[in-house]
């Protein structure tokens, strides 16, 4: 017979068995020169993943967000998750394929989830800080992507790329006590306000660059906000007044003021802000910025008092609880991207609304209604800031919300007596606003009030009246603030005498700069007619130049702001003074201006 013939007899029945065994490894060889990453991801999936074969992943989460986070790793440590594809899929040829798979092994993903503080996990990452227990995780999960901006800043900070996947979304709201959101509808304020009227309520400078619309009365609540520093609705919160203000000519001063009420007002939790909601028959209510979430969760509380959440008309900004990758490990991040997949799921989603938050495309869970004081309407939303924009603002508030330690200087020389409105002489001006400022300041403030002329104590131009100290202590039966209210309603002008304004500013300069606290915002603040120096027995103008430069420090900054009180006033003295201390002069031609430029001359700490 012919050779094939041969071939088929000498097999027979048994070679037909050999066949058909290699006919489908044929195939299989086929389909991994077609499909080779297909056939790489069916090995790994049939394979053990235990040992170390596992890549474990330490997932860092936000608190709010860690049950439905810690829901989607179970889902995913349930399956076998392959790591490692993109090298598998490199290699077109079936051999080569083999020798990887032979060489590596199968290697599979499991994720660990641990809550995180996001504000000492930011300073972690932008290392600022570490604590012995502190590690640096894979993935990490903050409530806001503002701490991923402030994570940036740091001089050694980890490097992290920021996903386009969001677990969830909670839009920052004003959170009012229930009978006060009803007595404000019965009288017709709508429950949009916009952030600008907020802040004239609480007793805020108001920005001229947002809607001017009076909805809830001024000075009739009291705001109650975060930590900025700590919490991330304070921060956004700060963020939007910034974005607000952009056009504003006078943004730096209105911000100060902001800064500074806001400063007064901050609680060092959410949950302490809600604890003030009480029934109350009269003062100040209170108003919390909180998220729309906290706001839901409070009110699952069943309290005396429920808050309701108002959505301001202008917008707002949202928590977004980014995914962030922060690990350079090529295969954790092959498995954290993996785990991104999990956590974008619908289960993920639906255990998101169950934590009252939205979904990431702003679905509101089914429990949102007047029942939990919130809307399942999609409030509007501002543009999320750069990063560089939000560390500016944070920059900002660490500077201006330093506590302030300040020596005030009031002339009490003859000129003095002069009106500056019917009615009104400029010490009496000096005297009201500067006790209406008292109210811009926290307990902790340092304070103190010389009064100048000339030849007040013996041979000196200055008197001290309160020496400097915090406002809520105690001296003999009154505060320090109740003393410098009372002083400053007494003060009268000495009708005879001059001005000693450089003797007394050296004076207060050298104190200040022995006794800086760096802890505070260490300031002279000098109130004059502007007439300058009128003193024949004192130092000249060079002399003084010449002490000022010497007494100056550039480790104890003291800034010196001098108002010239009244129109016609002459600040060439005061801008040479200024040209050697760190400070600046200004005119105050009415009243009303004085708490402007001071707001004004405090918001130079911004650019510091």
């Amino acid at each position: 017979m012919s050779g094939p013939h041969q071939a088929t007899g000498h097999f027979g029945r048994p070679g037909r068995g050999k066949a058909a065994v290699l006919v489908p490894l044929a195939g299989a060889i086929v389909l991994t020169v077609l499909l080779g990453i297909g056939v790489y991801a069916f090995a790994s999936a049939g394979a053990t993943c235990s040992g170390d074969k596992v890549i474990t992943l330490d997932v860092a989460v936000a608190p709010g967000v860690e049950p439905a986070v810690s829901g989607a790793a179970r889902r995913f440590n349930a399956d076998r998750n392959p790591v490692g594809l993109g090298t598998a899929a490199a290699s077109p040829r079936a051999g080569g394929l083999q020798q990887r798979i032979g060489r590596g092994g199968a290697r599979c993903a499991k994720a660990v989830v641990r809550k995180a503080d996001p504000a000492a996990m930011a300073a972690l990452l932008g290392g600022q800080s570490a604590g012995p227990a502190d590690r640096v995780p894979d993935v990490w999960i903050p409530d806001s992507s503002s701490w991923i901006a402030m994570a940036g800043r740091g001089r050694q900070p980890v490097r992290i790329e920021t996903t386009r996947t969001s677990v969830a979304r909670s839009p920052i709201v004003v959170a009012l006590p229930r009978t006060l959101a009803v007595a404000l509808r019965e009288r017709g304020i709508t429950a949009a306000p916009s952030w600008d009227n907020l802040l004239q309520a609480a007793g805020g400078t108001a920005g001229g660059a947002v809607t001017k619309n009076q909805m809830i009365p001024p000075g009739t609540v009291r705001l109650l906000t975060p930590d900025p520093a700590r919490d991330a609705t304070g921060m956004n919160a700060l963020i939007v007044t910034n974005i607000l203000l952009a056009n504003d000519p006078n943004k730096e001063s209105i911000f100060t003021g902001i800064v500074r009420t806001v400063r007064e007002s901050v609680q060092p939790t959410v949950q302490a802000q809600f604890a003030r909601f009480r029934p109350q028959r009269s003062g100040k209510r209170p108003i919390a910025l909180a998220s729309e979430q906290a706001v839901w969760a409070f009110n699952r509380t069943g309290p005396a008092e429920p808050a309701v959440a108002l959505y301001p008309q202008e917008g707002s900004l949202s928590l977004d609880h980014p995914v962030a990758i922060t690990t350079t490990d090529a295969a954790r991040r092959s498995a954290a991207r993996l785990l991104e997949t999990a956590l974008a799921a619908e289960e993920t989603r639906t255990a998101v609304r169950g934590l009252g938050f939205r979904t990431p495309d702003g679905k509101a869970p089914d429990t949102f209604g007047t029942a939990t004081g919130t809307s399942p309407q999609r409030p509007r939303e501002l543009p999320a800031p750069k990063p560089a924009a939000v560390r500016d603002v944070m920059q900002a508030w660490s500077r201006l919300s330093l506590g302030i330690r300040m020596l005030t200087l009031v002339d009490i020389s003859g000129t003095m007596a002069e009106p500056i409105a019917p009615g009104t002489t400029r010490l009496q001006a000096t005297a009201r606003t500067a006790q209406g400022g008292l109210s811009m300041m926290a307990n902790d403030t340092e304070l103190g009030v010389w009064e100048f002329s000339t030849k007040l104590r013996g041979g000196e131009d200055w008197r001290e009246l309160v020496p400097v100290g915090p406002l809520g202590e105690r001296i003999g039966s009154a505060t320090r603030r109740q003393l410098v209210l009372s002083t400053l309603g007494s003060l009268k002008p000495k009708v005879t005498g001059d001005t000693g304004l450089y003797e007394t500013l050296t004076a207060a300069y050298r104190e200040m700069t022995r006794t800086y606290k760096p802890e505070f915002g260490n300031t002279v603040l000098l109130f004059t007619d502007g007439k300058g120096n009128d003193d024949p027995g004192g130092p000249s103008l060079r002399e003084t130049l010449a002490e000022l430069r010497e007494i100056g420090d550039p480790r104890r900054p003291v800034q010196v702001i001098m108002i010239g009180v009244g129109r016609n006033v002459d600040t060439r003295e005061l801008r040479r003074i200024a040209e050697v201390t760190p400070g600046g002069v200004y005119v105050a031609e009415s009243p009303d201006q004085i708490v402007k430029i001071f707001l004004r001359a405090l918001s130079n700490r911004i650019g510091g």
